[in-house]
């Protein structure tokens, strides 16, 4: 049929030679019931005779494919299956029963069978969808139990020819109501949500370490946390357990993970005297190399219940085992908060100093105002007082004769020695003129106004 070197007679058949493990590959497409019957793999020795090993090959006619399938007691399980699409209009059934080696009548009994199309139909524990488009239909067993393991058959009525199947082994495990996958990392923790029927809010609810068996076994299943308690946190070791019985759910927590704890669990409710029910746990620890790290809290308090409707899980990842790290949003937080009164605190100290600045500026002005607007400024020398005489809006000469519309007044001798007192007219533009008798004064003195300069003659003290 085939041999390594040369063609195939029949394309259908391929061969290959793996010359390291020293075995060969016959691999043989498009079965036909034609193809049933014995055949020798034969290795062509040139000197002596050559070896053979027998092969009887048996052709099951319909048969697509197979395909085997778990599920748990009092779940269920969707089957989906392929046909041909030349076969849409055909209809589609699920039954149960061995294809046996030579065609017989009733060997399947039917569990569901329809003729619909695009829409789901139900029948008792059972329902099928057939979508001509993709030419596969689904199945759906519910409800299982133990009696429910065994071979079925999805299949398509062919009519006048044999009927296609798709071969399906269907095997369920007792007392499981689900199973769930859990993927934790070395350090740190899990967090396990199961769901129980509502039934058994008073049964005793616990985590345990071990696989489920095929037949049933004493002491399968080590007890790593156990409880009665309800509605509150128990603790067990690297475990706490806590009983919603509102929610007919129980959540597990495990911490400070190592990668040895990688492995199956089961959360479980004992029944007592019937079989105990489980929903399997398939735990994964990861090390440090895997993932980066994070940190984050997870520490039950003993007054709040875990919230969940189904059974599900959660992970935490710490630096630490002991669950006091803060999260990181909360760090985030506290640095925008910091962040964002310090920028206020600058603002207001500039505020602060730009006011002061203003205020002092203006005060500036106001003074020097009020200083060009007045009638005379004191000006000050070494032990030496004079009142300056201020010019308003005429330039006063040096000389009164120069000027016919300067009045002054006539000047009168105090009683004191040391003053002369000088009253002026109704446009006076000089007031009293003080004189001390002091050697180091000057007998002159310039004022510079807020328009022009002006020199003023000296002011000479003479003595009687």
């Amino acid at each position: 049929m085939v041999k390594s070197g040369s063609p195939a007679e029949d394309e259908r058949f391929s061969l290959t030679d793996d010359t390291t493990a020293r075995v060969f590959t016959v691999s043989i497409t498009d079965l036909r019931s034609t193809d049933q019957g014995l055949y020798w793999c034969g290795v062509k020795r040139t000197l002596t005779t050559d070896v053979y090993s027998e092969i009887l090959l048996l052709v099951k006619l319909g048969v697509l494919s197979s395909i085997s399938v778990t599920g748990y007691s009092g779940g269920g399980v969707s089957i989906t299956c392929r046909y041909d699409e030349g076969y849409t209009d055909n209809e589609k059934y699920f039954c149960r029963g061995q294809n046996p080696v030579t065609p017989q009548i009733g060997w399947c009994s039917d569990l569901i069978k329809t003729e619909e199309k695009d829409k789901w139909f139900d029948s008792g524990r059972f329902s099928l969808y057939d979508d001509t488009t993709a030419a596969v239909f689904t199945v759906t067993f519910r409800d299982l139990s133990e009696q429910d393991s065994g071979t079925y058959q999805c299949a398509v009525d062919r009519a006048i020819i044999t009927d296609s199947y798709t071969e399906v082994k269907l095997k369920v495990l007792t007392g499981v109501l689900s199973s769930i996958s859990v993927t934790g990392y070395s350090g740190g923790g899990v967090s396990i949500t199961c769901r129980y029927d509502e039934g058994y809010t008073d049964n005793v609810k616990y985590f345990c370490r071990g696989q489920n068996p095929v037949t049933p076994q004493i002491g399968w299943c080590s007890d790593l946390i156990k409880t009665k308690e309800k509605d509150k946190w128990v603790y067990s070791g690297r475990f706490s357990l806590y009983d919603d019985t509102r929610a007919a759910v129980f959540t597990v927590t495990f911490r400070d993970l190592r990668e040895q704890d990688s492995g199956t669990y089961q959360c479980a409710v004992d029944r007592a005297i019937i079989t105990d029910s489980y929903t399997e746990v398939k735990l994964n620890v990861l090390t440090d190399t895997d993932v980066p790290k994070t940190t984050s809290s997870l520490q039950p308090s003993s007054s709040a219940p875990p919230s969940s409707s189904s059974s599900s899980s959660s992970v935490f990842k710490t630096s630490t085992s002991n669950f006091t790290s803060e999260p990181p949003n909360m760090l985030k937080g506290l640095s925008l908060i910091i962040s964002l009164v310090l920028v206020l605190l600058v603002l207001i100290i500039v505020a602060v100093v730009l006011l002061f600045l203003y205020k002092k500026h203006q005060s500036r002005g106001n003074d020097s105002s009020q200083t060009g607007a007045g009638k005379h400024e004191v000006v000050s020398h070494t032990g030496c007082d004079y009142e300056n005489i201020k010019d308003t809006q005429k330039q006063l000469p040096t000389n009164p004769s120069v000027s016919p519309d300067c009045v002054y007044s006539t000047v009168q001798k105090a009683t004191g020695d040391s003053n002369i007192l000088i009253t002026s007219a109704e446009d006076l533009n000089y007031a009293v003129v003080n004189f001390h008798k002091k050697a180091d004064c000057p007998d002159r003195d310039r004022l510079r106004n807020n328009q022009d300069y002006s020199e003023y003659a000296a002011i000479s003290h003479l003595t009687a």
